[in-house]
Order: C-alpha cells, then sequence, then structure tokens
C-alpha cells in the first residue's frame, strides 16, 4: 500500500515489492495507493464489496506494481484480476472489451478558477517553512497544496442507488479518502470530487444536496464554514498553509479562511507593519491570484476577522 504522509511524501508499505531503484515515486503513485486505501477501510468496517470492487482493486494493485517493476508481483496480481473480471462477467454479463484497458486517472470539470492573464506564483519565501531546522522530518520546504488525482471506483449507478447501505458506505468512504488527503476542502468541492469519482462530471444542485447529506453523516468534522477537515487537523491549532499557484484547480474561495488567515500571519510575521492592501496582495499570490475581485475581497475579509480574533 502507499500512503501520501501530510508534508513527508509518499511512503510505501506494500510487503514484499522489489523497486527498481529507477522507478519514480510521482502522482500515480499516490493515486493508485489512495485507491487502495479506500478498499482497505471499506473491507476493514465491514462494507459489503462487489464483484466490480474485487476487480478495481486488483487493476490498481497490477498497475502500481508494474510501476515498480516487481514483475513477480504483477504476475500474481494480475492472475487475480483476471479471476475478478472472469467473475464479473459471469454475474453481470459485462463487455469483454473491460479488460483490455485500466481505468486512468479523470479530469474532473470543477468552477473554473478566476482567469489570469499569466501564471501567477507563490512568492518563494512563503515556501519556506520557519523552524524547518527543527523538524529535519519534514524539513523546511513548505508543502504546496495537491489536488486529489481522481480514479474511477465506480459508475453513476451508485449514486443513483443512495441512500441504500452498499451505495452511502461506498460514498463515504471515496469521501473520506479524499477529505483526508485534500483537507481542509469546501463541502461542495468535497462533492464534485467524490461524484467525478463515480464518472459524474456535472453535478446538479438535487443531487449535490444529497452527495452533502451523506459526507455529513460520514463523521467528518465540519466547520461553520463548511469546510471538512481531516482527522489529524484542527481548525482551532493548525497553522500551515499549503501555496499553489494560478495553475492549480482550486478556487480562492474553496480555500479555507483558516488555511488564508495562516497565509496573512506568516507574511505579517516576514514583513512586519504591512499594510492591509499590501497583505491582501500578497495573500492572492500565495494562492496563485493576483485580481482582488468582490468575492475574494469577502473571502480576505472573513480570513482577517480570524486572524485578529486569534491575534
Amino acid at each position: 500500500m502507499v500512503r501520501a504522509d501530510r508534508g513527508k511524501g509518499p511512503v510505501l508499505t506494500l510487503k514484499g515489492l522489489t523497486v527498481d531503484p529507477s522507478a519514480q515515486v510521482n502522482d500515480l503513485v499516490t493515486t493508485l495507493g489512495s485507491e487502495l486505501r479506500i478498499v482497505r477501510n471499506r473491507w476493514a468496517h465491514n462494507d459489503e464489496l462487489t464483484t466490480l470492487d474485487a476487480w478495481r482493486a486488483h487493476d490498481f494493485a497490477v498497475r502500481l506494481l508494474d510501476h515498480f517493476v516487481d514483475k513477480v508481483g504483477v504476475v500474481g496480481a494480475s492472475a487475480l484480476r483476471e479471476e475478478a473480471f472472469d467473475a464479473l462477467v459471469a454475474e453481470k454479463g459485462v463487455a469483454t472489451h473491460l479488460a483490455a484497458g485500466s481505468p486512468q486517472p479523470v479530469s474532473v470539470a470543477m468552477e473554473a478558477p478566476t482567469a489570469e492573464a499569466e501564471v501567477v506564483s507563490p512568492d518563494p519565501s512563503v515556501l519556506t517553512r520557519v523552524g524547518g531546522p527543527s523538524t529535519p522530518t519534514i524539513g523546511p520546504t513548505r508543502a504546496q497544496f495537491e489536488p486529489w488525482s481522481v480514479v474511477l471506483v465506480g459508475d453513476v449507478s451508485v449514486l443513483d442507488d443512495l441512500p441504500k447501505k452498499v451505495a452511502r458506505d461506498k460514498l463515504r468512504a471515496v469521501a473520506t479518502e479524499i477529505a483526508e488527503s485534500e483537507g481542509p476542502i469546501h463541502l461542495e468541492r468535497l462533492a464534485r470530487v467524490t461524484a467525478a469519482s463515480f464518472g459524474l462530471q456535472r453535478l446538479w444542485p438535487a443531487r449535490e444536496k444529497k452527495l452533502i447529506y451523506q459526507i455529513r453523516q460520514a463523521g467528518l468534522a465540519v466547520d461553520d464554514d463548511r469546510f471538512v477537515w481531516p482527522s489529524d487537523l484542527h481548525p482551532a491549532t493548525w497553522s500551515e498553509f499549503r501555496p499553489n499557484d494560478s495553475t492549480v484547480d482550486r478556487a480562492f474561495v474553496e480555500i479555507s479562511p483558516v488555511e488564508v488567515a495562516n497565509a496573512m500571519r506568516f507574511i505579517r510575521a516576514q514583513q512586519p507593519g504591512i499594510v492591509d492592501a499590501a497583505l491582501d496582495a500578497a495573500t492572492l499570490q500565495t494562492f496563485g491570484r493576483r485580481r482582488r475581485t468582490k468575492q475574494f475581497a469577502q473571502h480576505l475579509t472573513r480570513a482577517r476577522a480570524l486572524l485578529a480574533g486569534n491575534a
């Protein structure tokens, strides 16, 4: 299994894996590891797993082992994948062309961020953490935001079957894994990314409402600003933030005000006496934005209020 530790990079924990030193741990590894972890968590919680779930899990394993050039592992995992596929054909009458290709990461039609005339990158000063030498495991470099790479874990029929137990368990497992990876994440973004994991590229209000209800029922922490928090972070104590440039798919208003306030606090500490207008500009740049729109101004005001309350 591969897991992405917050701020530490991917950690390989797949027992018995022979790794080619030349292989690179990249986004594909993190994505496949996350999808396998979803399956593991569902199994651990005694969720009902279907034959299609089994085929997808073995396919993820084959791709992961193949990436690390574990030829022996690929042979064993491929046999299990073929066995699951044969069972799927017998059970559902699925067309055999499914075996020809593995599910690939899919793009998600998110709300388009405000367009910038040119790529806006964070100032280099915000990419270095204060106190880095005291945390040698994490190091002095600040982790930048990495959006969840969507891989299909089911089709839209799962969403159609809500609120049946099998469907809701599968949806909640995926939403929880995304929140643990991307959190704090806005509820609406989490609903969109979760829906995309089941092949739904456009989320209408009625469907979004149902998904948000299920996400809230998953036991995840949701704050008053409608941001979902991972289990290892708490809004009152988290002091970090994750910069990104303007090419990254994350709307500024879907960044937690806590995270924006944390960036403001860091910038103020680096630039004592900075005026509000300059602070706003530096904060926007930290998250890949330059233009101060009305929506952005409101979001900045909310973050500044949190900053003042914690001063």
